[in-house]
């Protein structure tokens, strides 16, 4: 048995033939690193892509609402359902002499939007977000006043559906109890 052994000493090219094994595992070792880290940077590929896509989605209900919304305004309808998007809210402006730049750049003396909810739910934060830059709001001209509760107040587009009153005569739009 040890002239085998001899044998295969003297035949294997390294004369350390554990520090080969060695090697090996240390290549092995790198490749599993570099897998890990390209697979890490696309699963954060796809999930930034996801997000963006889910942010475009947002905003053209935003528009269609919207747009639904001044529709059944213009046909006297007296109640009118929004489903979408769900966590985005109704206001109108001007607030207590606030009013977006989207609004006041096309010279809108009012307006009513459907914007994104800002952290906390103050009027500045939605002022913000109803700036129309883009992936927060959309806004249209339009004279009536949106009542949240017993004052003018965002209204929470909830789920399954918001249901809105319309009183045409003294031009407000309410949530319906």
């Amino acid at each position: 048995m040890k002239n085998k052994e001899k044998n295969q000493g003297f035949f294997s090219p390294s004369i350390f033939p554990k520090t080969r094994q060695a090697i090996f595992l240390a290549e092995e070792t790198l490749k599993i690193v570099l897998a890990v880290i390209v697979i890490g940077f696309l699963i954060y590929f796809l999930v930034s892509l996801y997000f963006a896509n889910s942010a475009d989605e947002d905003l053209k209900f935003a528009e269609e609402s919207l747009n639904f919304l001044v529709q059944q305004m213009n046909a006297k309808v007296e109640e009118v359902q929004i489903y979408n998007p769900k966590g985005w809210s109704i206001l109108s402006w001007p607030y207590a002499d606030m009013k977006p730049a989207s609004c006041t750049d096309l010279g809108w003396e009012n307006c009513l939007c459907i914007c994104e909810n800002p952290v906390g739910y103050t009027f500045e934060g939605y002022l913000d977000n109803c700036e129309g830059t883009g992936d927060t709001a959309i806004c249209v001209e339009n004279s009536f006043v949106v009542i949240g509760g017993a004052s003018q107040a965002p209204i929470l587009i909830e789920n399954p559906a918001v249901t809105l009153r319309i009183d045409y005569d003294n031009k407000r739009i309410s949530k319906k109890q």
